[in-house]
């Protein structure tokens, strides 16, 4: 995941002219299916696992956004309406 991040960091990144709504398309439907591929594969995650990929989805909002520092993960996820880690897990 972090390797299609690279690739794609000139246009989901800070200072990329897409807009947001784009860069959410962007999101959903490159980086979001890797990674809740590797759930299906496995059946289930580990808390650990969790952990490293929520890290990951959140520094990936944040930079897609570039939001600042005290903007909390919740507002991010509430605001861009996607599901934390462990509920999309949960739902799968």
């Amino acid at each position: 995941m972090a390797l299609k991040v690279k690739e794609l960091y000139w246009l989901i990144g800070r200072k990329s002219p897409l807009s947001l709504e784009n860069k959410l398309l962007l999101y959903k439907s490159i980086i979001k299916p890797i990674w809740t591929y590797g759930i299906e594969i496995e059946g289930y995650a580990s808390k650990a696992s969790q952990g490293i990929l929520q890290k990951a989805q959140s520094s990936i909002l944040r930079m897609m956004t570039d939001a600042p520092w005290y903007v909390t993960n919740l507002t991010l996820h509430d605001d861009l309406q996607i599901l934390f880690v462990r509920d999309v897990i949960t739902d799968r």
